[in-house]
């Protein structure tokens, strides 16, 4: 029985340890939501390129493979799967070695839409050091965060950040010399709902950056978001 973190919405909806089993459910709220409807998906057109989604998808098939960090939020009464938080533990790459996205573009990235995606999320890591700036040797990154479409409104994804919080909270009190201890969330949240979701748990934000900056196929990522959504903010929380 997976762990239950939380819940929200009256407690309709629970915030559990994402299993394998929930794989298949947890892809299709990326299919029908996330890589509609985020804004950086928008921007490199992975909304527009069924390879890249994949691509991606295999991306956050991999993430789980044995991390047990994600967590998945499902309706009480229906067991249906309607908001997934896809996290990941983070460690420094060693000098002169690929970081795990750089890894993941080069060797995964079949579509240049997906290629682009990673290398925003490349950039983004580069512009802050938060190993250095935080004197950490491990982070929790709350890397894809999704809601079912029909589902928004709910405190779903409010909620998943939340339990994310409290699950890096708990990883980092262990005693388990081998077990990755994370200092910090870390999150890049790119719109300004997913901003505000952001500042509802806490988070701290340490930099903005203009989605004008990116480029894909000769528009910036600006050009297709639009103007509601301008910016991208590196947002943290210590633990």
């Amino acid at each position: 029985m997976s762990t239950v973190w939380g819940k929200c919405s009256n407690d309709e909806i629970e915030i559990i340890s994402y299993d394998e089993q929930y794989q298949e459910a947890t892809l299709d709220v990326l299919r029908k939501s996330f890589f509609l409807n985020e804004k950086v998906c928008i921007g490199a057109e992975v909304n527009l390129d069924r390879q890249a989604q994949a691509d991606l998808e295999k991306l956050c098939v991999d993430v789980c493979r044995g991390s047990g960090v994600s967590l998945v939020a499902r309706q009480v009464a229906t067991g249906e799967i309607v908001g997934v938080s896809f996290n990941v533990l983070q460690t420094p790459s060693e000098p002169n070695s690929p970081s795990f996205f750089e890894s993941f573009r080069d060797n995964h990235c079949f579509s240049e839409s997906s290629r682009s995606t990673m290398q925003y999320n490349i950039t983004m890591d580069a512009k802050v050091d938060l190993f250095q700036r935080f004197g950490i040797d491990c982070l929790f990154e709350i890397m894809f965060l999704a809601t079912q479409v029909g589902f928004e409104g709910k405190g779903i994804a409010s909620a998943l950040v939340a339990c994310s919080v409290k699950l890096a909270k708990k990883l980092k009190s262990l005693n388990d010399l081998t077990s990755r201890r994370p200092k910090l969330v870390s999150s890049l949240f790119t719109s300004r709902y997913s901003q505000s979701v952001g500042r509802k748990n806490n988070f701290k934000e340490l930099l903005e950056v203009p989605h004008a900056e990116f480029v894909f196929r000769g528009r910036t990522y600006a050009d297709r978001i639009g103007p509601d959504h301008p910016s991208s903010i590196i947002m943290v929380r210590e633990i």
